[in-house]
Protein backbone atom coordinates (compact mmCIF):
# COMPACT_ATOMS: atom_id res chain seq x y z
CA UNK A 1 0.00 0.00 0.00
CA UNK A 2 1.96 3.81 -1.26
CA UNK A 3 1.63 6.41 0.75
CA UNK A 4 0.32 8.66 -2.13
CA UNK A 5 -2.94 5.54 -2.69
CA UNK A 6 -6.34 6.44 -1.90
CA UNK A 7 -6.18 2.91 0.20
CA UNK A 8 -3.55 4.68 2.45
CA UNK A 9 -5.22 7.85 2.81
CA UNK A 10 -8.44 5.59 3.84
CA UNK A 11 -6.40 3.24 6.09
CA UNK A 12 -5.15 6.36 7.93
CA UNK A 13 -8.04 8.41 8.44
CA UNK A 14 -10.06 5.38 9.87
CA UNK A 15 -6.86 4.42 11.89
CA UNK A 16 -7.18 8.07 13.53
CA UNK A 17 -10.98 7.91 14.00
CA UNK A 18 -11.16 4.28 15.90
CA UNK A 19 -7.86 5.37 17.76
CA UNK A 20 -9.44 8.63 19.27
CA UNK A 21 -12.13 6.66 20.20
CA UNK A 22 -10.76 3.87 22.43
CA UNK A 23 -9.05 3.72 25.32
CA UNK A 24 -5.55 2.56 26.18
CA UNK A 25 -5.44 -1.02 24.74
CA UNK A 26 -7.39 -0.55 22.05
CA UNK A 27 -5.54 2.52 20.95
CA UNK A 28 -2.26 -0.31 21.03
CA UNK A 29 -4.91 -2.76 19.15
CA UNK A 30 -5.90 -0.39 16.53
CA UNK A 31 -2.18 0.62 15.15
CA UNK A 32 -1.04 -3.00 15.27
CA UNK A 33 -4.24 -3.66 13.25
CA UNK A 34 -3.46 -1.20 11.06
CA UNK A 35 -0.13 -2.48 10.51
CA UNK A 36 -1.45 -5.58 9.80
CA UNK A 37 -3.75 -4.48 7.30
CA UNK A 38 -0.76 -2.05 6.16
CA UNK A 39 1.93 -4.81 5.16
CA UNK A 40 -0.39 -7.30 4.45
CA UNK A 41 -1.54 -5.13 1.21
CA UNK A 42 2.43 -5.82 -0.19
CA UNK A 43 1.82 -9.63 1.03
CA UNK A 44 -0.56 -11.53 3.62
CA UNK A 45 2.22 -14.53 3.73
CA UNK A 46 5.34 -11.92 4.58
CA UNK A 47 3.45 -10.96 7.42
CA UNK A 48 5.26 -14.45 9.22
CA UNK A 49 8.27 -12.89 8.64
CA UNK A 50 7.57 -9.83 10.82
CA UNK A 51 5.56 -11.87 13.41
CA UNK A 52 8.98 -14.24 13.85
CA UNK A 53 11.08 -11.62 14.31
CA UNK A 54 9.46 -9.43 16.43
CA UNK A 55 8.78 -13.24 18.86
CA UNK A 56 11.89 -14.67 18.51
CA UNK A 57 13.41 -11.10 19.74
CA UNK A 58 10.90 -10.35 22.64
CA UNK A 59 11.70 -13.71 23.80
CA UNK A 60 15.31 -12.50 23.58
CA UNK A 61 14.80 -9.29 24.88
CA UNK A 62 13.21 -11.18 28.26
CA UNK A 63 15.62 -13.84 28.79
CA UNK A 64 18.76 -11.21 28.36
CA UNK A 65 17.32 -8.94 30.63
CA UNK A 66 16.81 -12.19 33.39
CA UNK A 67 19.83 -13.38 33.05
CA UNK A 68 22.82 -12.94 35.35
CA UNK A 69 25.46 -14.88 33.21
CA UNK A 70 27.16 -13.28 30.71
CA UNK A 71 27.63 -16.33 28.70
CA UNK A 72 23.60 -17.11 28.72
CA UNK A 73 22.87 -13.33 27.74
CA UNK A 74 25.74 -13.37 24.90
CA UNK A 75 23.67 -16.28 23.59
CA UNK A 76 20.53 -14.81 23.90
CA UNK A 77 21.92 -11.84 22.08
CA UNK A 78 23.51 -14.64 19.54
CA UNK A 79 20.15 -16.06 18.70
CA UNK A 80 18.63 -12.65 17.79
CA UNK A 81 21.10 -11.60 15.41
CA UNK A 82 21.29 -14.97 13.58
CA UNK A 83 17.78 -14.94 13.17
CA UNK A 84 17.36 -11.44 11.95
CA UNK A 85 20.85 -11.60 9.63
CA UNK A 86 19.78 -15.15 8.64
CA UNK A 87 16.01 -13.95 7.39
CA UNK A 88 18.05 -10.89 5.55
CA UNK A 89 20.83 -12.96 3.76
CA UNK A 90 18.40 -15.51 2.54
CA UNK A 91 15.84 -13.18 0.99
CA UNK A 92 18.01 -10.51 0.24
CA UNK A 93 21.21 -11.82 -0.60
CA UNK A 94 21.39 -15.79 -1.04
CA UNK A 95 21.43 -15.56 -5.00
CA UNK A 96 23.94 -12.62 -5.19
CA UNK A 97 26.08 -14.67 -3.09
CA UNK A 98 25.47 -17.71 -5.12
CA UNK A 99 26.07 -15.94 -8.59
CA UNK A 100 29.60 -13.72 -7.19
CA UNK A 101 30.81 -17.64 -5.89
CA UNK A 102 29.75 -18.69 -10.10
CA UNK A 103 31.93 -16.05 -10.90
CA UNK A 104 34.54 -16.39 -9.12
CA UNK A 105 34.99 -20.21 -9.45
CA UNK A 106 34.20 -19.80 -13.17
CA UNK A 107 30.91 -22.49 -12.86
CA UNK A 108 27.23 -22.04 -13.88
CA UNK A 109 25.20 -21.78 -10.52
CA UNK A 110 21.90 -20.68 -12.10
CA UNK A 111 20.41 -24.22 -11.88
CA UNK A 112 20.52 -23.48 -8.04
CA UNK A 113 18.83 -20.03 -7.98
CA UNK A 114 15.98 -19.26 -5.28
CA UNK A 115 12.86 -18.20 -6.49
CA UNK A 116 12.38 -15.34 -3.84
CA UNK A 117 10.07 -12.77 -3.55
CA UNK A 118 12.20 -9.59 -1.19
CA UNK A 119 9.84 -8.65 1.78
CA UNK A 120 8.81 -5.26 1.20
CA UNK A 121 11.05 -3.25 3.99
CA UNK A 122 13.18 -6.18 5.64
CA UNK A 123 16.38 -4.37 5.82
CA UNK A 124 14.18 -1.65 7.79
CA UNK A 125 12.63 -3.83 10.18
CA UNK A 126 15.16 -6.70 10.42
CA UNK A 127 17.62 -3.71 11.85
CA UNK A 128 15.17 -1.78 13.91
CA UNK A 129 14.91 -5.16 16.07
CA UNK A 130 18.20 -5.74 16.20
CA UNK A 131 18.92 -2.17 17.88
CA UNK A 132 16.29 -3.56 20.63
CA UNK A 133 18.02 -6.62 21.56
CA UNK A 134 21.02 -5.06 21.21
CA UNK A 135 20.63 -2.34 23.37
CA UNK A 136 18.67 -4.45 26.24
CA UNK A 137 22.12 -6.49 26.44
CA UNK A 138 23.82 -3.51 26.74
CA UNK A 139 21.52 -2.07 29.67
CA UNK A 140 20.75 0.99 28.01
CA UNK A 141 17.19 0.03 27.89
CA UNK A 142 14.55 -2.15 29.85
CA UNK A 143 12.89 -4.74 27.76
CA UNK A 144 9.34 -4.86 27.21
CA UNK A 145 7.44 -7.37 28.94
CA UNK A 146 4.38 -6.36 26.46
CA UNK A 147 4.01 -8.51 23.29
CA UNK A 148 1.44 -6.34 21.78
CA UNK A 149 3.68 -3.10 22.39
CA UNK A 150 7.07 -4.75 21.26
CA UNK A 151 4.68 -5.94 17.61
CA UNK A 152 3.86 -2.70 17.80
CA UNK A 153 7.37 -1.02 17.39
CA UNK A 154 7.92 -3.56 14.86
CA UNK A 155 5.88 -2.79 12.64
CA UNK A 156 4.15 0.14 13.30
CA UNK A 157 2.72 1.10 10.03
CA UNK A 158 4.39 4.84 9.09
CA UNK A 159 7.34 3.74 9.17
CA UNK A 160 7.39 0.02 8.33
CA UNK A 161 8.63 0.22 4.88
CA UNK A 162 11.37 2.72 4.74
CA UNK A 163 11.96 3.91 7.91
CA UNK A 164 13.56 6.04 9.78
CA UNK A 165 15.11 3.16 11.40
CA UNK A 166 13.72 3.84 15.50
CA UNK A 167 15.12 3.00 18.88
CA UNK A 168 13.11 1.51 21.43
CA UNK A 169 13.98 3.89 23.90
CA UNK A 170 12.87 6.65 21.97
CA UNK A 171 9.68 4.76 20.09
CA UNK A 172 7.93 2.80 22.93
CA UNK A 173 7.76 5.03 25.42
CA UNK A 174 5.90 7.75 23.10
CA UNK A 175 3.06 5.10 22.25
CA UNK A 176 2.47 4.70 26.20
CA UNK A 177 2.04 8.20 26.02
CA UNK A 178 0.27 8.54 22.98
CA UNK A 179 -2.20 6.10 23.98
CA UNK A 180 -3.15 7.93 27.50
CA UNK A 181 -3.82 11.55 25.38
CA UNK A 182 -6.41 13.50 24.33
CA UNK A 183 -6.63 14.10 20.35
CA UNK A 184 -4.95 17.05 20.21
CA UNK A 185 -5.57 19.49 17.03
CA UNK A 186 -2.13 20.71 16.57
CA UNK A 187 -1.02 16.95 16.14
CA UNK A 188 -3.31 16.73 13.16
CA UNK A 189 -2.27 20.54 11.49
CA UNK A 190 1.49 19.70 11.98
CA UNK A 191 1.05 15.64 10.47
CA UNK A 192 -1.03 17.12 7.46
CA UNK A 193 1.47 19.74 6.43
CA UNK A 194 4.31 16.72 7.32
CA UNK A 195 2.13 14.79 4.68
CA UNK A 196 1.36 17.52 2.24
CA UNK A 197 4.90 18.78 1.71
CA UNK A 198 5.71 14.88 1.63
CA UNK A 199 3.50 14.53 -1.08
CA UNK A 200 4.31 17.66 -3.71
CA UNK A 201 7.83 16.49 -3.06
CA UNK A 202 7.06 13.03 -4.28
CA UNK A 203 4.17 13.48 -6.91
CA UNK A 204 5.57 16.96 -8.38
CA UNK A 205 9.03 16.95 -8.28
CA UNK A 206 10.65 13.24 -7.60
CA UNK A 207 8.04 11.38 -10.17
CA UNK A 208 9.30 13.86 -12.89
CA UNK A 209 12.72 14.00 -12.49
CA UNK A 210 12.58 10.34 -12.42
CA UNK A 211 11.05 9.63 -15.66
CA UNK A 212 14.04 11.99 -16.86
CA UNK A 213 16.84 9.63 -15.49
CA UNK A 214 14.97 6.83 -16.28
CA UNK A 215 15.50 7.37 -20.18
CA UNK A 216 19.32 8.03 -19.99
CA UNK A 217 19.95 5.14 -17.41
CA UNK A 218 17.67 3.14 -19.53
CA UNK A 219 20.34 3.13 -22.67
CA UNK A 220 23.51 5.48 -21.34
CA UNK A 221 25.16 4.92 -25.05
CA UNK A 222 22.33 6.44 -26.76
CA UNK A 223 22.58 10.26 -25.38
CA UNK A 224 25.80 12.90 -25.56
CA UNK A 225 27.11 14.65 -22.51
CA UNK A 226 24.56 17.30 -21.42
CA UNK A 227 21.83 14.23 -21.50
CA UNK A 228 24.13 12.03 -19.45
CA UNK A 229 24.33 15.40 -16.47
CA UNK A 230 21.18 16.22 -16.89
CA UNK A 231 20.29 12.49 -15.99
CA UNK A 232 22.78 12.73 -12.82
CA UNK A 233 21.42 15.89 -11.60
CA UNK A 234 17.83 14.35 -12.45
CA UNK A 235 18.51 11.33 -10.30
CA UNK A 236 20.04 13.49 -7.25
CA UNK A 237 16.95 15.28 -7.13
CA UNK A 238 14.81 12.21 -7.58
CA UNK A 239 16.16 10.03 -5.11
CA UNK A 240 16.55 13.01 -1.99
CA UNK A 241 13.16 14.36 -3.05
CA UNK A 242 11.37 10.53 -3.16
CA UNK A 243 13.00 9.60 0.28
CA UNK A 244 12.93 12.39 2.20
CA UNK A 245 9.51 12.47 1.34
CA UNK A 246 8.37 8.97 2.43
CA UNK A 247 9.94 10.25 5.68
CA UNK A 248 8.08 13.76 6.12
CA UNK A 249 4.66 11.36 5.16
CA UNK A 250 5.78 8.79 7.79
CA UNK A 251 6.83 11.49 10.55
CA UNK A 252 3.31 13.14 9.32
CA UNK A 253 0.98 10.03 9.81
CA UNK A 254 2.76 9.04 12.91
CA UNK A 255 2.13 12.84 14.47
CA UNK A 256 -1.52 12.50 14.06
CA UNK A 257 -1.24 9.53 16.78
CA UNK A 258 1.05 11.82 19.00
CA UNK A 259 4.39 9.66 18.08
CA UNK A 260 7.24 11.81 17.19
CA UNK A 261 9.45 9.87 14.84
CA UNK A 262 13.23 11.16 14.18
CA UNK A 263 13.75 13.67 11.77
CA UNK A 264 16.00 11.40 8.52
CA UNK A 265 16.74 14.22 6.34
CA UNK A 266 18.82 18.04 6.92
CA UNK A 267 19.53 19.46 3.93
CA UNK A 268 22.47 17.15 2.53
CA UNK A 269 22.92 19.12 -0.50
CA UNK A 270 24.29 21.67 1.42
CA UNK A 271 26.88 20.04 3.06
CA UNK A 272 30.47 21.19 2.85
CA UNK A 273 32.23 17.80 3.26
CA UNK A 274 31.35 14.30 2.97
CA UNK A 275 31.26 13.43 6.36
CA UNK A 276 28.71 16.74 7.26
CA UNK A 277 26.50 14.59 4.25
CA UNK A 278 26.15 11.47 5.97
CA UNK A 279 25.34 13.38 9.13
CA UNK A 280 22.63 14.65 6.97
CA UNK A 281 21.43 11.89 4.88
CA UNK A 282 19.02 8.91 5.91
CA UNK A 283 20.41 9.86 9.73
CA UNK A 284 18.74 6.64 11.69
CA UNK A 285 20.72 4.41 9.48
CA UNK A 286 24.09 6.58 9.43
CA UNK A 287 23.99 6.27 13.15
CA UNK A 288 22.93 2.82 13.01
CA UNK A 289 25.95 1.67 11.57
CA UNK A 290 27.50 4.29 13.91
CA UNK A 291 26.33 2.42 17.25
CA UNK A 292 26.02 -1.09 16.50
CA UNK A 293 28.44 -1.46 13.72
CA UNK A 294 31.46 1.36 13.18
CA UNK A 295 32.04 2.06 17.14
CA UNK A 296 32.30 -1.75 18.51
CA UNK A 297 34.67 -2.45 15.73
CA UNK A 298 36.57 0.04 17.67
CA UNK A 299 35.59 3.33 16.02
CA UNK A 300 38.45 5.58 16.29
CA UNK A 301 39.90 4.99 19.55
CA UNK A 302 42.70 2.55 18.13
CA UNK A 303 45.28 3.54 15.75
CA UNK A 304 44.67 6.09 12.87
CA UNK A 305 45.38 2.84 10.46
CA UNK A 306 42.86 0.99 12.49
CA UNK A 307 40.14 3.78 12.43
CA UNK A 308 40.68 4.02 8.87
CA UNK A 309 40.09 0.49 8.65
CA UNK A 310 36.44 0.57 11.06
CA UNK A 311 35.65 3.39 8.91
CA UNK A 312 35.84 1.39 5.38
CA UNK A 313 34.14 -1.71 6.55
CA UNK A 314 31.23 0.15 7.77
CA UNK A 315 30.45 2.03 4.48
CA UNK A 316 31.32 -1.35 3.01
CA UNK A 317 28.63 -2.66 4.83
CA UNK A 318 26.64 0.28 4.23
CA UNK A 319 26.15 -0.18 0.56
CA UNK A 320 25.50 -3.68 0.68
CA UNK A 321 22.67 -3.45 3.12
CA UNK A 322 21.13 -0.83 0.05
CA UNK A 323 21.04 -3.78 -2.39
CA UNK A 324 22.28 -7.40 -3.61
CA UNK A 325 24.92 -6.02 -6.54
CA UNK A 326 28.06 -5.10 -7.16
CA UNK A 327 26.89 -1.33 -7.51
CA UNK A 328 26.17 -0.95 -4.24
CA UNK A 329 29.20 -2.64 -2.68
CA UNK A 330 31.55 -0.28 -4.86
CA UNK A 331 29.17 2.63 -4.30
CA UNK A 332 29.26 1.74 -0.21
CA UNK A 333 33.17 1.54 -0.83
CA UNK A 334 33.44 4.90 -3.04
CA UNK A 335 31.59 6.69 0.03
CA UNK A 336 34.03 5.18 2.16
CA UNK A 337 37.30 6.35 0.63
CA UNK A 338 35.52 10.18 0.35
CA UNK A 339 35.30 9.81 3.96
CA UNK A 340 38.99 8.35 4.29
CA UNK A 341 40.13 10.82 2.01
CA UNK A 342 38.64 13.71 4.10
CA UNK A 343 39.59 12.30 7.28
CA UNK A 344 43.18 12.65 5.88
CA UNK A 345 42.77 15.86 5.02
CA UNK A 346 40.84 17.71 7.58
CA UNK A 347 43.86 19.37 8.93
CA UNK A 348 44.95 20.55 5.82
CA UNK A 349 41.86 22.05 4.69
CA UNK A 350 41.35 24.04 8.07
CA UNK A 351 44.63 25.75 7.94
CA UNK A 352 43.47 26.64 4.49
CA UNK A 353 40.58 28.00 5.36
CA UNK A 354 42.25 30.03 8.09
CA UNK A 355 44.08 31.80 5.95
CA UNK A 356 43.30 35.31 4.98
CA UNK A 357 41.17 35.76 1.99
CA UNK A 358 40.44 31.86 1.65
CA UNK A 359 38.02 31.67 4.19
CA UNK A 360 35.31 32.72 1.92
CA UNK A 361 35.90 31.15 -1.37
CA UNK A 362 36.59 27.75 0.74
CA UNK A 363 32.96 27.52 1.78
CA UNK A 364 31.74 27.70 -1.32
CA UNK A 365 33.99 25.99 -2.97
CA UNK A 366 33.93 22.47 -0.90
CA UNK A 367 30.36 23.08 -1.08
CA UNK A 368 30.25 22.27 -4.87
CA UNK A 369 32.87 20.35 -4.68
CA UNK A 370 31.14 17.98 -2.75
CA UNK A 371 27.45 18.07 -3.98
CA UNK A 372 29.31 16.74 -7.17
CA UNK A 373 31.22 13.94 -5.56
CA UNK A 374 27.95 12.83 -3.95
CA UNK A 375 26.15 13.60 -7.42
CA UNK A 376 29.35 11.12 -8.91
CA UNK A 377 28.24 8.04 -6.45
CA UNK A 378 24.24 8.60 -7.20
CA UNK A 379 25.65 8.06 -10.66
CA UNK A 380 26.98 4.40 -9.33
CA UNK A 381 23.91 3.59 -7.45
CA UNK A 382 21.24 4.12 -9.85
CA UNK A 383 23.17 2.57 -13.18
CA UNK A 384 22.45 -0.83 -13.83
CA UNK A 385 25.54 -2.14 -13.91
CA UNK A 386 29.27 -0.48 -13.47
CA UNK A 387 29.87 -0.40 -17.16
CA UNK A 388 26.67 1.57 -17.78
CA UNK A 389 28.10 3.88 -14.86
CA UNK A 390 31.47 4.19 -16.78
CA UNK A 391 29.45 5.24 -19.99
CA UNK A 392 27.53 8.31 -18.15
CA UNK A 393 30.96 9.32 -16.82
CA UNK A 394 32.53 9.03 -19.88
CA UNK A 395 29.94 11.13 -22.01
CA UNK A 396 29.73 13.73 -19.08
CA UNK A 397 33.46 13.84 -19.53
CA UNK A 398 33.56 14.97 -23.46
CA UNK A 399 30.24 16.69 -22.77
CA UNK A 400 30.33 19.66 -25.73
CA UNK A 401 30.29 23.14 -23.83
CA UNK A 402 27.76 25.14 -26.19
CA UNK A 403 26.14 22.34 -27.68
CA UNK A 404 23.42 21.98 -24.28
CA UNK A 405 19.49 22.42 -25.69
CA UNK A 406 18.02 25.54 -23.77
CA UNK A 407 15.78 22.88 -21.79
CA UNK A 408 19.05 21.23 -20.55
CA UNK A 409 20.08 24.32 -19.62
CA UNK A 410 16.95 25.16 -17.58
CA UNK A 411 16.55 21.81 -15.90
CA UNK A 412 20.29 22.39 -14.58
CA UNK A 413 18.98 25.94 -12.96
CA UNK A 414 16.15 24.04 -11.61
CA UNK A 415 18.09 21.98 -9.91
CA UNK A 416 20.49 24.93 -8.56
CA UNK A 417 17.59 26.56 -7.83
CA UNK A 418 16.35 23.72 -5.42
CA UNK A 419 19.19 23.86 -3.61
CA UNK A 420 19.26 27.49 -3.77
CA UNK A 421 15.49 27.64 -2.10
CA UNK A 422 17.13 24.90 0.57
CA UNK A 423 19.92 27.31 1.70
CA UNK A 424 17.15 30.49 2.14
CA UNK A 425 14.98 27.72 4.05
CA UNK A 426 18.14 26.83 6.62
CA UNK A 427 19.40 30.49 7.17
CA UNK A 428 15.90 31.91 6.98
CA UNK A 429 13.63 29.48 8.19
CA UNK A 430 11.30 29.85 5.59
CA UNK A 431 8.82 26.73 6.11
CA UNK A 432 8.76 27.36 10.06
CA UNK A 433 7.41 31.06 9.36
CA UNK A 434 4.75 29.69 6.85
CA UNK A 435 3.61 27.62 9.62
CA UNK A 436 3.74 30.11 12.37
CA UNK A 437 1.08 31.98 10.53
CA UNK A 438 -2.03 30.64 10.00
CA UNK A 439 -3.12 31.94 7.20
CA UNK A 440 -0.32 32.15 4.76
CA UNK A 441 0.20 28.76 5.83
CA UNK A 442 -3.65 27.78 4.65
CA UNK A 443 -2.69 29.37 1.29
CA UNK A 444 0.90 27.91 0.84
CA UNK A 445 -0.97 24.45 1.62
CA UNK A 446 -3.94 24.89 -0.50
CA UNK A 447 -1.26 25.60 -3.43
CA UNK A 448 1.10 22.47 -2.30
CA UNK A 449 -2.43 20.36 -3.35
CA UNK A 450 -3.64 22.21 -5.77
CA UNK A 451 0.04 21.60 -7.56
CA UNK A 452 0.01 17.38 -6.72
CA UNK A 453 -3.39 17.07 -8.70
CA UNK A 454 -2.62 19.37 -11.86
CA UNK A 455 1.40 18.74 -12.09
CA UNK A 456 1.46 14.95 -10.62
CA UNK A 457 3.06 12.32 -12.61
CA UNK A 458 0.09 10.02 -13.13
CA UNK A 459 0.97 6.47 -12.30
CA UNK A 460 4.25 7.55 -10.67
CA UNK A 461 6.75 5.38 -9.86
CA UNK A 462 6.94 3.25 -5.95
CA UNK A 463 9.06 5.04 -3.67
CA UNK A 464 12.69 3.91 -4.23
CA UNK A 465 13.64 2.57 -0.97
CA UNK A 466 10.71 0.36 -1.04
CA UNK A 467 13.00 -2.38 -2.93
CA UNK A 468 15.36 -1.97 -0.03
Amino acid sequence: MAFNSLEYALLLATTAILFFGLGYRGRLVVLVAASVVFYGAFSVPLLGLIGLSALVDFAAGLAIGRAESPALRRRWLLLSLATNLGLLGYFKYANFFLDSAGTVLGRDFSELRLDIVLPAGISFYTFQTMSYTIDVYRRRIQPTTSLLRFFLFVSFFPQLIAGPIERAGHLLVQFDHAATRRFRVDNLVAGLQMIGWGMFKKVVIADHCGAVADRLFASPAAYDGWSALVAAYAFTLQIYCDFSAYSEIARGSARIFGVDLMQNFDQPYLSRNISEFWRRWHISLSEWFRDYVYIPLGGNRGSRPRALANLTITMLLSGLWHGAAWAFVVWGLYHGLLLLVHALARPRLARLAALPGLGRVMGPLAWFVTLHLVIAGWVLFRAPTLADAGRVFASIAYLAPGAAAPAQLGFIALFFGFVGLQALDRRHHLLARIHGDASLSLVFYAVVIVACILLGKEGGADFIYFQF
